[in-house]
């Protein structure tokens, strides 16, 4: 049975004008849905306020601590385990680092990196996914 998703973000404009959106492989879905539940902190969705992770609920002054990297760590795993139903045997690791930026004003900002490899649960062919987000704060890299 072949499966098709839709590629984020959604064309709304296409919508209303009963355009084809464009689509995507499970794989590019489920990496969009990961990059989704980083990027929102809890409650931000309003049907569904257990959404998100942990990153957002934290101080960032406390960001280079085991403990804040292990309740970031379990955060992700929990979240990835009660809304992917596509993966299992999630493993998250989460690291963060210096950045520096080089422009006119020349900053130290702290960089995030999280990795997820799991299985999917259909096929439990391996699964990778990479994402590094600039926190405190959030930009994209």
């Amino acid at each position: 049975m072949s499966v098709s998703y839709y590629r984020l973000p959604l064309d709304l404009e296409g919508i209303l004008e009963r355009q084809q959106l464009p689509r995507c492989s499970v794989q590019e879905s489920i990496a969009q849905h990961l990059y989704l539940m980083l990027t929102t902190y809890f409650g931000e969705s309003r049907f569904e306020p257990d959404f998100g992770c942990q990153v957002w609920e934290q101080d960032f002054e406390a960001m280079t601590t085991m403990r804040w990297k292990d309740n970031v760590q379990h955060s992700v795993e929990q979240s990835i385990r009660d809304y992917e139903p596509r993966l299992t045997r999630p493993r998250v690791e989460v690291a963060v680092s210096d950045f520096e930026l080089k422009n006119v004003h020349q900053r130290i900002r702290k960089r995030l990196e999280v990795t997820v490899s799991a299985a999917l649960h259909r096929t439990d062919e391996p699964f990778a996914f990479q994402a590094s987000l600039f926190v405190a704060p959030l930009s994209i890299d």
